[in-house]
């Protein structure tokens, strides 16, 4: 076996072992390594299933936020997944007026780690530390693109403990949001991670492992690196495959944007849910970052000095990009990167299109309904290639 085969088939070893040990963990930590584990959310995107999932019931959450804490959650970033919320994350954290988790970006607590409690979600925050200052309650919130496709028994739920929560969705083109997610997926499959799990692993009781896993990758020569970014190349894979991807219920499902977006529709006011068009980050991220602060509730003169605060490189730069590579960051203006991909395999963008274009037309008639003045592309007016 050659080195970089032995290397690469270590590193997918390494891959299955944080993967096990992220599944198993519940089970085997104990004392303070348990106790950390509860403190962290895990790193694994959660998978879509055949059916809702349960409504995360908490029998005493309501009173007990009333009773013992005054913790009141401002906004929740909901999707869409590949379309700049880490971007928006990332310039958000720099805002002196709200607060975002410490440890990561996605927390998943209304989704995955429900049962870990309400005071688990608060002390993801910097929240006690705030509150015992003399500063004034910033605006808490958090963003997880998976939040999108809650069921609705739990947007209910959330609405029941948070009345005035304030919701941002970023809409990006159908057809290149889910290219740019089965990239990424393609990729951290060939890095030996399943479906659905972080190029960069788990976290809590599995660092050690992560660790170790990404050290064996640093190991790797230039030329095994491009050996490895070669077999995750989409071109290594025919038209067949990633159509069968976009007909998975995960990616699916994330794309029907106006038939999950109706769930949160039906239990919060058309005026707390604020649509962002995924192309203005990339002509105008000022005056997208001034809309998110004013909708969160920073009042408009300070919203106004954070975005002004803010240099052009930070202000252009996106990070987790699927086609990036090294440091995995990249500009905005490079998200054409992934675009460029797919059109030079016109036959599969036009299969995309076919698929996603029901899609598309009910988001446009539903930004149509609620007033706004931009629609994304519903592929209605391109010439057929067969």
């Amino acid at each position: 076996m050659s080195d970089f085969a032995s290397l690469l088939s270590s590193f997918k070893q390494d891959a299955s072992a944080v993967s096990a040990a992220s599944k198993s963990g519940a089970a085997v930590a104990k004392g303070s390594n348990k106790e950390r584990q509860q403190n962290i959310p895990s790193r694994k995107r959660p998978l879509a299933t055949t059916s809702a999932p349960a409504s995360p019931h908490f029998p005493s959450m309501h009173s007990n936020k009333h009773k013992n804490t005054d913790f009141e959650l401002t906004f929740l970033g909901i999707g869409a997944q590949k379309a700049g919320t880490t971007w928006l994350h990332k310039l958000l954290q720099k805002c002196s007026d709200i607060s975002l988790p410490q440890e990561q970006k996605e927390v998943h607590f209304w989704d995955w780690h429900h049962r870990k409690g309400f005071e688990w979600y608060i002390r993801q925050f910097d929240f006690h530390s705030q509150k015992a200052s003399s500063a004034s309650a910033p605006h808490y919130g958090e963003i997880t693109p998976c939040y999108v496709v809650l069921p609705e028994a739990t947007i209910a739920e959330l609405y029941k403990c948070f009345p005035n929560l304030k919701i941002i969705f970023v809409a990006r083109d159908l057809v290149d949001r889910a290219w740019s997610a089965m990239i990424m997926e393609l990729r951290d499959q060939t890095m030996g991670l399943s479906a659905g799990e972080f190029a960069n692993g788990v976290t809590g009781t599995d660092k050690n492992n992560n660790s170790n896993h990404a050290n064996k990758r640093t190991k790797l020569s230039a030329a095994q690196q491009r050996r490895l970014e070669q077999q995750s190349s989409p071109s290594s894979q025919p038209d067949s495959y990633f159509m069968d991807r976009l007909r998975n219920a995960t990616h699916d499902s994330r794309s029907n944007y106006a038939k999950h977006l109706s769930n949160w529709y039906k239990h919060f006011p058309s005026s707390s849910i604020l649509l962002i068009d995924y192309r203005e980050i990339e002509s105008n991220p000022r005056d997208v970052l001034l809309k998110v602060a004013m909708h969160i509730g920073v009042e408009e003169e300070q919203a106004k000095q954070f975005v002004t605060s803010l240099n052009d490189k930070e202000v252009g730069q996106r990070v987790n990009a699927a086609t990036s590579s090294g440091s995995g960051a990249s500009t905005v203006s490079s998200s054409t990167s992934s675009h460029q991909l797919l059109t030079q395999r016109p036959m599969l963008k036009k299969q995309m299109e076919r698929y996603l274009q029901p899609y598309a037309r009910d988001f446009n008639d539903m930004l149509k309904t609620k007033g706004y003045d931009w629609r994304l592309d519903d592929f209605s007016l391109k010439k057929e290639i067969l």
